[in-house]
């Protein structure tokens, strides 16, 4: 009985040590422990308040992060706290430890109590080892109880850094609305040839390289709640993919705007995206609908009537959206813009797609509430009960997901 305590004391201790190891000094890496724990509770946490009214709804799910960070200190300091105290426990017998407290003796209670008491640096004078080699693994737990702490408090810090970042990109695309969110570039596309846009564009790609970058080893900032419309992570990529897509191809190729250099590095961090979001849900994905044929679209850009297809309907409204905001004529050369919708397809599908899921998953009610029509056939992640975020994401990889604008 002692020598198996002492393992199993040995091996709660490895992994909880090796979790705070992976979570907070390991760049690119969630642990395998506390991230998995911190999903389950949110899964739980958005279906407990499912059918709860939309405001006391949202009162709730602002507590995520803070609920979460109080799951990471009860499970790594209590990881800790019963690793030792079981390693205690199978050496209480005979007169290893000298007792002088009131009803104190061998047995589970006072071992828990002597770890706890060591690992908070305080201590207790009832409990007392006799052994060198107990006083030194006393010693040992105060260490790593001071070390601890402190990983506690730099992730803490971490993690808020993250949500700043989240902040600050926010407020840079507040401009933009979820009916149209484009509508803010007008202002920067009139002075296209100035350093406006440009200054706009770095301190976005600033602020979002760091988003991201945080996001790498602060897993836990994915599942900040605001409450706030314009501060929220799907909000930034519904505005900030609409943006990259206008500038980067909505506008003739020839214009300033579409080739600062700036919007392949925004473009490239925009897909990098996708790797940091949790689990199977930044690998769903489903092929991108073909593009049509240039007698399609040279056909359907010079009528005047709607077209049937979705996605040449937005690219076409898209490109004369950013021509009227531009000051500037349609590019009289139909191939060029047949070029650029090809370029385009495969990056709108995918943002809407990544939009769509993070928005289910985070519960973004104002971007995607029930039964909006932007995403009519998208993956559903929050009303289907009994199913694991990983099924979903696996259903929505084999699955086609068709979207309309």
């Amino acid at each position: 009985m002692p020598a198996l305590c002492a393992v199993l004391g040995v091996l709660v201790l490895g992994i909880g040590l090796l979790d705070v190891f992976l979570t907070t000094l390991n760049y690119d890496e969630s642990g395998f422990l506390i991230a998995r724990l911190c999903r389950i509770q949110w899964c739980v946490l958005r279906a407990l308040t499912r059918r709860l009214p939309q405001r006391w709804r949202a009162v709730i799910l602002r507590q995520a992060v803070g609920l979460s960070l109080v799951l990471n200190l009860t499970v790594w300091l209590g990881a800790v706290v019963v690793g030792f105290g079981l390693i205690y426990l199978s050496q209480m017998h005979g007169a290893n430890f000298d007792y002088g407290g009131r009803d104190l003796g061998n047995g589970p209670f006072s071992a828990m109590y002597f770890s706890a008491a060591q690992l908070s640096t305080v201590g207790t004078g009832q409990i007392s080892p006799q052994t060198d080699g107990l006083r030194a693994l006393s010693i040992v737990e105060t260490l790593t109880g001071l070390g601890l702490v402190t990983l506690i408090l730099s992730f803490l810090f971490g993690v808020f850094q993250v949500v700043r970042d989240l902040r600050t990109l926010s407020s840079n695309l507040a401009a933009g609305t979820e009916a149209n969110p484009i509508i803010s570039l007008g202002p920067y596309l009139a002075r296209a040839e100035s350093d406006c846009l440009v200054n706009h564009l770095r301190a976005i790609s600033i602020s979002f390289w760091s988003y991201v970058d945080g996001l790498r080893q602060h897993h836990l900032a994915y599942y900040f709640q605001s409450g706030r419309d314009q501060f929220a992570l799907p909000y930034v990529l519904h505005i900030l993919g609409h943006w990259l897509a206008g500038l980067r191809w909505g506008l003739p190729v020839d214009h300033p705007a579409s080739g600062i250099p700036l919007l392949t590095q925004l473009i490239s961090q925009f897909e990098h995206l996708t790797d940091q979001l949790p689990g199977e849900l930044g690998r769903a994905s489903a092929p991108a609908p073909r593009s049509v044929s240039f007698e399609c679209f040279s056909s359907a850009r010079c009528a005047a009537e709607q077209t049937t297809n979705l996605w040449l309907g937005r690219f076409l409204r898209l490109e004369r959206e950013m021509a009227r905001m531009a000051g500037v004529e349609l590019a009289a050369d139909p191939r060029e813009a047949h070029e650029r919708y090809r370029q385009w397809l495969p990056f709108a599908y995918r943002a809407d797609l990544m939009t769509a899921a993070v928005s289910r998953d985070l519960d973004y009610r104002p971007l995607l509430p029930a039964g909006h029509p932007a995403l009519p056939h998208a993956p559903r992640l929050d009303g289907e009960p009994g199913q694991t975020s990983a099924r979903i994401g696996k259903r929505a990889s084999r699955r086609p997901v068709r979207m309309a604008e």
